[in-house]
Protein backbone atom coordinates (compact mmCIF):
# COMPACT_ATOMS: atom_id res chain seq x y z
CA UNK A 1 0.00 0.00 0.00
CA UNK A 2 1.04 3.48 -0.78
CA UNK A 3 -0.15 6.46 0.55
CA UNK A 4 0.83 9.97 -1.35
CA UNK A 5 0.26 13.11 0.44
CA UNK A 6 -0.09 16.28 -1.24
CA UNK A 7 -0.21 20.11 -1.12
CA UNK A 8 -2.37 22.76 -2.99
CA UNK A 9 -2.56 26.11 -1.34
CA UNK A 10 -5.40 27.49 -3.27
CA UNK A 11 -5.70 31.94 -3.36
CA UNK A 12 -8.89 33.57 -2.70
CA UNK A 13 -11.23 32.45 -5.20
CA UNK A 14 -9.63 30.73 -7.49
CA UNK A 15 -8.94 27.00 -7.63
CA UNK A 16 -5.87 26.53 -9.50
CA UNK A 17 -2.84 24.71 -8.59
CA UNK A 18 0.11 27.22 -7.93
CA UNK A 19 3.11 26.17 -8.84
CA UNK A 20 5.82 24.49 -6.56
CA UNK A 21 2.95 22.52 -4.88
CA UNK A 22 3.24 19.12 -4.99
CA UNK A 23 3.74 15.83 -2.93
CA UNK A 24 4.81 16.18 0.80
CA UNK A 25 5.21 13.12 1.55
CA UNK A 26 5.00 9.14 0.58
CA UNK A 27 4.07 6.19 2.89
CA UNK A 28 4.70 2.93 2.30
CA UNK A 29 3.70 0.08 3.99
CA UNK A 30 4.34 -3.47 1.80
CA UNK A 31 3.03 -5.81 3.56
CA UNK A 32 -0.22 -4.13 4.77
CA UNK A 33 -0.02 -5.90 7.64
CA UNK A 34 -1.30 -4.42 11.85
CA UNK A 35 2.18 -4.41 12.82
CA UNK A 36 2.52 -0.65 11.68
CA UNK A 37 -1.22 0.74 11.80
CA UNK A 38 -0.87 4.47 10.70
CA UNK A 39 1.91 7.16 10.81
CA UNK A 40 5.03 6.50 12.61
CA UNK A 41 5.65 9.38 15.64
CA UNK A 42 8.63 10.15 12.82
CA UNK A 43 6.49 10.27 9.79
CA UNK A 44 3.74 12.63 11.52
CA UNK A 45 6.21 15.03 12.57
CA UNK A 46 7.72 15.22 9.16
CA UNK A 47 4.63 15.69 7.07
CA UNK A 48 3.93 18.23 9.66
CA UNK A 49 7.18 20.43 9.40
CA UNK A 50 6.33 19.91 5.90
CA UNK A 51 2.97 21.13 5.60
CA UNK A 52 4.31 24.25 8.35
CA UNK A 53 7.32 25.12 6.05
CA UNK A 54 5.08 25.30 3.10
CA UNK A 55 2.47 27.05 4.55
CA UNK A 56 5.11 29.60 6.05
CA UNK A 57 6.62 30.01 2.91
CA UNK A 58 3.09 30.99 1.03
CA UNK A 59 2.09 33.10 3.73
CA UNK A 60 5.61 34.78 4.13
CA UNK A 61 5.35 35.30 -0.17
CA UNK A 62 1.55 36.66 -0.05
CA UNK A 63 2.57 39.31 2.80
CA UNK A 64 5.35 40.25 1.13
CA UNK A 65 3.80 41.36 -2.06
CA UNK A 66 2.10 43.72 -0.45
CA UNK A 67 4.68 45.37 1.24
CA UNK A 68 6.60 46.52 -2.15
CA UNK A 69 5.31 50.18 -1.79
CA UNK A 70 6.08 53.05 -0.08
CA UNK A 71 4.04 53.60 2.61
CA UNK A 72 3.65 57.52 1.87
CA UNK A 73 3.49 57.76 -1.60
CA UNK A 74 2.67 54.23 -2.85
CA UNK A 75 5.75 53.88 -5.20
CA UNK A 76 7.06 50.89 -5.85
CA UNK A 77 10.27 50.12 -4.19
CA UNK A 78 13.77 48.94 -5.55
CA UNK A 79 15.04 45.56 -4.40
CA UNK A 80 18.23 45.49 -3.13
CA UNK A 81 18.61 41.77 -2.53
CA UNK A 82 17.25 38.83 -0.43
CA UNK A 83 18.99 37.51 2.95
CA UNK A 84 17.39 34.08 4.41
CA UNK A 85 15.77 34.14 7.83
CA UNK A 86 15.05 31.73 10.13
CA UNK A 87 11.67 30.88 11.69
CA UNK A 88 11.33 28.83 14.85
CA UNK A 89 8.43 26.76 14.95
CA UNK A 90 6.79 23.57 16.84
CA UNK A 91 7.76 21.17 14.22
CA UNK A 92 11.34 22.72 13.35
CA UNK A 93 12.85 25.89 11.80
CA UNK A 94 11.50 26.94 8.64
CA UNK A 95 14.02 28.89 6.66
CA UNK A 96 12.41 31.60 4.11
CA UNK A 97 13.40 34.32 1.86
CA UNK A 98 13.37 38.17 3.32
CA UNK A 99 13.94 40.50 0.67
CA UNK A 100 15.61 43.86 1.24
CA UNK A 101 14.36 46.61 -0.67
CA UNK A 102 15.68 50.30 -1.03
CA UNK A 103 13.52 53.12 0.92
CA UNK A 104 11.41 55.51 -1.69
CA UNK A 105 13.21 58.75 -2.43
CA UNK A 106 10.15 60.96 -1.04
CA UNK A 107 11.86 59.52 2.31
CA UNK A 108 14.94 61.07 1.48
CA UNK A 109 15.91 64.03 3.05
CA UNK A 110 20.10 65.63 3.01
CA UNK A 111 19.99 64.15 6.86
CA UNK A 112 18.72 60.78 5.59
CA UNK A 113 20.20 59.28 2.48
CA UNK A 114 18.72 56.60 1.12
CA UNK A 115 18.81 53.20 3.21
CA UNK A 116 17.45 49.71 3.11
CA UNK A 117 14.27 48.54 4.65
CA UNK A 118 13.54 45.13 5.84
CA UNK A 119 10.01 44.64 5.86
CA UNK A 120 10.16 40.82 6.92
CA UNK A 121 12.32 41.32 9.82
CA UNK A 122 10.27 44.29 11.13
CA UNK A 123 6.96 42.19 11.23
CA UNK A 124 8.92 39.38 12.80
CA UNK A 125 11.22 40.54 15.78
CA UNK A 126 11.52 37.33 17.45
CA UNK A 127 11.22 35.23 14.70
CA UNK A 128 9.34 32.56 16.63
CA UNK A 129 5.66 31.29 15.84
CA UNK A 130 2.96 31.93 18.29
CA UNK A 131 2.15 28.70 19.20
CA UNK A 132 6.20 27.71 20.01
CA UNK A 133 6.08 30.95 22.07
CA UNK A 134 2.86 29.12 24.04
CA UNK A 135 4.28 26.57 24.76
CA UNK A 136 7.67 27.68 25.66
CA UNK A 137 5.39 29.51 27.69
CA UNK A 138 4.01 26.80 29.33
CA UNK A 139 6.92 24.93 29.97
CA UNK A 140 8.46 27.92 32.04
CA UNK A 141 5.05 28.00 34.10
CA UNK A 142 5.24 24.25 34.74
CA UNK A 143 9.46 24.63 35.45
CA UNK A 144 8.98 27.26 38.00
CA UNK A 145 6.01 25.31 39.40
CA UNK A 146 8.32 22.28 39.40
CA UNK A 147 11.33 24.54 40.53
CA UNK A 148 8.90 26.38 43.11
CA UNK A 149 8.24 23.30 44.99
CA UNK A 150 11.61 21.88 45.38
CA UNK A 151 12.61 25.23 46.87
CA UNK A 152 9.60 25.02 49.74
CA UNK A 153 10.70 21.36 49.99
CA UNK A 154 14.30 22.47 51.27
CA UNK A 155 13.25 25.54 52.97
CA UNK A 156 11.00 22.81 54.72
CA UNK A 157 13.89 20.21 55.24
CA UNK A 158 15.60 23.02 56.96
CA UNK A 159 13.13 24.05 59.02
CA UNK A 160 12.91 20.52 60.33
CA UNK A 161 16.50 20.01 60.65
CA UNK A 162 16.92 23.00 63.29
CA UNK A 163 13.88 21.73 65.05
CA UNK A 164 15.38 18.59 65.32
CA UNK A 165 18.62 19.85 65.98
CA UNK A 166 17.41 22.45 68.63
CA UNK A 167 15.04 19.78 70.38
CA UNK A 168 18.04 17.36 70.55
CA UNK A 169 20.13 19.85 72.46
CA UNK A 170 17.29 21.41 74.53
CA UNK A 171 16.10 17.78 75.24
CA UNK A 172 19.71 16.45 76.02
CA UNK A 173 20.58 19.10 78.17
CA UNK A 174 17.17 18.52 80.25
CA UNK A 175 18.41 15.14 80.59
CA UNK A 176 21.39 16.19 81.93
CA UNK A 177 19.99 18.81 84.09
CA UNK A 178 17.09 15.32 85.45
CA UNK A 179 20.60 13.46 86.01
CA UNK A 180 21.95 15.84 88.55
Amino acid sequence: MRLIIEARLVDGDSDTVEEGDGVLVVVERPDCSLAELGLTLAEGRSLLAKVQAELISKQVQWWLSGQTRCQKCGATLSHKDSRSTVLRTVYGKVTVKSPRLWSCACQETAQTPQRVVHPLSKALIRRVTPELEYIAMKFKAAERSVFGSKMIDSMERESVETEKSSTRNGWSGMARAARR
